[in-house]
């Protein structure tokens, strides 16, 4: 390895450790009265039995009003940068919660790299 390639390991190897730390980063913006979302989440794993190390970093934006939520993220494995086949697709998410209730409505809906929508999930999830 060449000086440069250590380096860019190195940074790596930091901004993970930064990462690892917290579970997500968000910067949030007014915008016409709404709430604009823009941030990232890192997970960096590792599966004793088979000794695979897994990296995955999620940026995301979404926007809220009114109660409903609208989030667009996609997922980049950081450890098959030089594959090339880093951009798997995007995934959109809408959620409501019902007021004063404990009850979250959601749709997701993801494409593939092509971005050709597939099949799309609604659901509710109850927290208590």
């Amino acid at each position: 390895m060449n000086k440069k390639e250590i380096a860019v390991i190195a940074a790596w190897v930091g901004l993970a450790a930064v990462m690892a730390t917290t579970a997500s980063y968000a910067k949030d913006f007014s915008v016409a009265g709404q709430t604009l979302s823009v941030g990232a989440s890192s997970d960096l794993n590792y599966t004793t039995g088979v000794e695979d190390w897994e990296w995955e970093m999620t940026p995301s934006a979404g926007l809220s009003a009114m109660g409903i939520g609208l989030t667009m993220s996609t997922d980049i494995d950081m450890l098959a940068l030089d594959e090339g086949d880093i951009f798997q697709g995007l995934d959109f998410t809408v959620d409501y919660t019902v007021p004063s209730t404990n009850i979250s409505l959601y749709t997701e809906v993801s494409t593939d790299s092509d971005l050709e929508f597939g099949d799309i999930i609604v659901g509710a999830t109850v927290s208590f």
